[in-house]
């Protein structure tokens, strides 16, 4: 069986306008896909305080998932970004909370409010890079120990999915699992398994043992240490992975290579070939992203899309209508 191909969708960004979205999902729809990722975030549904809700951003999040079924697919939840309340008035949303329970509580409300109108709730996003979560793989696990239950009280039927690493950092991994309690505690682990250099082809070898984890190939290294710890039986995701098509002017830093519109498409294609060939225990993949967004800082970061910005398509959209078998 192939892997199922998810898209990440930024839904929830202000600027995405609804008809924006809708043009979105119908390509979506057409090429076969059938889930996309969705960063959420918990300082807008708590903004104020841990026992209230923000009815207007729930609101939002209500017509979103609406939005996203109505078009056949499910939403991979990513619930991140720590209200001000939450980390004592200190920090940043990418701050930790200071106590793990409060964001269990908006855990429990989220899987128990959209039960099986989702495909699953992701813990955080990249929390393995300070610029996305400032605290440790000890305060990462414990997170996750408080809010793989609390899904579960909410709906038992939730999948929940750890990890969200950038890169396949299995250094990372081991510390989690070093945590006391931390095993067992999702229903799938998922990485960001981007190349680096970032216009390397994923068929691109990796390194002798320790390896290399800015290369797709490493993946084995993450899959031994889940059976090694006893979540063999858990499937693997890959919640990002992508391209981006830009020039790479004199300078370009090995992390902000682009690649021609054409090797995006053919590296797509690799790479869900690669993972259907030899990486049996991944269960979805996720392409970064929908569409390129200007607003972002760079042009590595820019321009991820399947589509342009003016939602026209670039040629991997063909690669993953073939993908999808239609």
């Amino acid at each position: 069986m192939s892997v199922e191909i998810g898209v990440q969708f930024h839904a929830m960004w202000a600027e995405y306008t609804i008809p924006n979205q809708k043009l979105v999902l119908a390509k979506m729809q057409a090429a076969g896909v059938k889930t996309l990722r969705v960063d959420v975030s918990w300082e807008g549904l708590q903004p104020t305080n841990g026992t209230s809700y923000d009815s207007g951003e729930v609101a939002r999040l209500d017509a979103m998932i609406a939005l996203l079924n109505s078009y056949g697919m499910s939403p991979l939840i990513t619930l991140w970004l720590t209200p001000a309340w939450a980390r004592g008035n200190t920090g940043t949303n990418k701050t930790p909370p200071t106590l793990p329970g409060d964001y269990a509580t908006v855990a429990q409300w989220a899987a128990a409010r959209y039960t099986n109108t989702v495909a699953g709730w992701e813990i955080w996003n990249e929390p393995n890079l300070v610029d996305f979560y400032t605290g440790d793989a000890v305060s990462y696990a414990n997170l996750v120990k408080a809010a793989y239950p609390a899904f579960k009280a909410g709906y038992s039927s939730a999948y929940v999915v750890a990890g969200a690493l950038s890169y396949v950092d299995d250094a990372y991994l081991a510390a989690l699992y070093a945590v006391s309690g931390f095993a067992g505690k999702f229903d799938a682990f998922s990485i960001h398994p981007y190349m680096s250099p970032s216009n390397l082809p994923p068929s691109t070898a990796d390194t002798p043992a320790p390896g290399n984890i800015w290369n797709i190939n490493h993946v084995p290294y993450i899959r031994n240490l889940m059976v090694a710890n006893g979540d063999g039986a858990k499937s693997l995701w890959f919640t990002e992975f992508g391209w981006s098509t830009h020039n790479n002017p004199p300078g370009t830093p090995s992390w902000g290579k682009g690649v021609t519109y054409a090797n995006q498409a053919a590296y797509f294609t690799d790479t869900v070939n690669m993972v259907n060939a030899n990486f049996g225990y991944v269960g979805k993949i996720y392409w970064y992203m929908d569409k390129d967004w200007p607003s972002e800082s760079t042009d590595q970061t820019r321009d991820y899309g399947m589509l342009h910005d003016n939602l026209s398509e670039k040629v991997i959209m063909d690669a993953l209508r073939t993908a999808n078998g239609v």
